[in-house]
């Protein structure tokens, strides 16, 4: 493995990036590795660097501008993106990865232990591959295995761990539609997902018991759902929901 510390200038600005190369890194597929924590980097690379000698190139990238330079190179294969790489917009820019390069292999990876129910929306926006770090050894190395032995292109089957497959099929079950909801029906839904009662909702938004009970028909009616569970899924999966709100839906959904 050849390491070089080289410094890029992208939008005006000095970005440092460390491009790691495995032996055949001359016509090699790209593939980035989007964390900003040293130790991190370390520890998933020692899973990727056996690929080095399979005809990939592994370059680790530590801001949004590189990676942003990176991805849309004609070679770029796969990208392996850590949960907090982009903040809590994470959701929203794994979505726009997607329909922006829909031959990408997208691999969103954590290195803290990240709820499921957060790893399977971000799965779910996405459409990619996920592994966690905090599993054991034998199950990185069969994902990472998973990821580099499926197919490219657009009817991939993204490599999930076993103990996210039956939540991502719930997600899988969602009506695919976006529906608009007013501000008052945010408010509702936001309630419902930090575990308040109807009648603590109606409180807290100053209306009536009643009040709250037609604004939650009319969600239902909505999305065609009658269980605020299965709302909060797709509010939050449609991005309708803000994305810095999706750990407080952790324990609901």
């Amino acid at each position: 493995m050849v390491i070089e510390n080289t410094t890029r200038t992208t939008t005006g600005n000095l970005v440092p990036a460390c491009i790691c190369r495995g032996r055949r890194g001359m016509g090699a597929k790209m593939v980035i590795v989007a964390s900003d924590s040293r130790d991190v980097q370390d520890w998933l690379y020692r899973y990727l660097e056996p690929y080095g000698l399979k005809g990939y190139a592994f370059y680790i990238v530590e801001s949004d501008a590189v990676f942003s330079e990176y991805v849309g190179k004609i070679d770029t294969a796969m990208a392996f993106v850590e949960d907090i790489f982009f903040g809590e917009k994470t959701v929203g820019m794994l979505g726009n990865i997607r329909k922006q390069y829909p031959k990408l292999k997208l691999v969103l990876f954590s290195a803290s232990v990240l709820p499921l129910g957060v790893a399977v929306r971000y799965l779910y926006w996405s459409k990619g591959s996920y592994l966690s770090l905090r599993d054991g050894e034998k199950e990185i190395k069969e994902s990472v295995e998973a990821i580099f032995g499926k197919r490219h292109g657009p009817h991939e089957q993204a490599a999930v761990p076993s103990y996210l497959i039956g939540c991502l099929d719930d997600y899988g079950r969602l009506p695919d539609k976006k529906p608009h909801l007013t501000h008052r029906e945010v408010e509702i839904v936001r309630c419902a997902g930090e575990g308040k009662t109807g009648k603590e909702t109606a409180s807290v938004l100053m209306l009536s018991e009643k009040t709250v009970r037609n604004h939650i028909s009319n969600i239902y009616r909505k999305f065609e759902i009658r269980n605020m569970v299965g709302v909060l899924k797709l509010a939050v999966s449609k991005g309708i929901l803000p994305v810095e709100e999706l750990m407080g839906f952790t324990h609901k959904v």
